[in-house]
């Protein structure tokens, strides 16, 4: 059986260029009133905000000018009470700001969230 992946061991590191400007950013938290700013550093604000994560990692998916979708099924973000075949076809602001992140990077994260969201 695989080891699960980890917050510390596999996703800190896939956005360890972005913290600094992220950490001006304030986002609402779903699981708080107000609004909080996201430490991408840190365990617990990732934690916190991982479905705004996924939504703007999976942000280049769909290429809305050309309607058509730029990765294959198996790597889409399904939509939140999607049924099969819905996905997530755009994001507010689609991170990382300066293009997609590599697809291995996209899955190490999905995969995360899968395994339940280790430290």
């Amino acid at each position: 059986m695989s080891e699960r992946t980890s917050f510390k061991r596999d996703v800190q590191g896939l956005f360890s260029r972005y913290v600094a400007d992220m950490n001006k950013i304030k986002l609402s938290n779903p699981a708080s009133t107000g609004v909080q700013r996201l430490y991408l550093n840190d365990y617990a604000s990732v934690k916190a905000f991982a479905w705004q994560i996924q939504v703007a990692i999976h942000g280049y998916d769909y290429d809305s000018r050309n309607e058509k979708w730029l990765v294959d099924a198996g790597h889409r973000l399904r939509a939140p009470g999607g049924r099969e075949g819905e996905y997530v076809m755009s994001a507010p602001h689609p991170m990382p700001p300066d293009g997609p992140m590599p697809q291995e990077g996209i899955d190490i994260f999905d995969q995360w969230v899968r395994d339940g969201m280790q430290p």
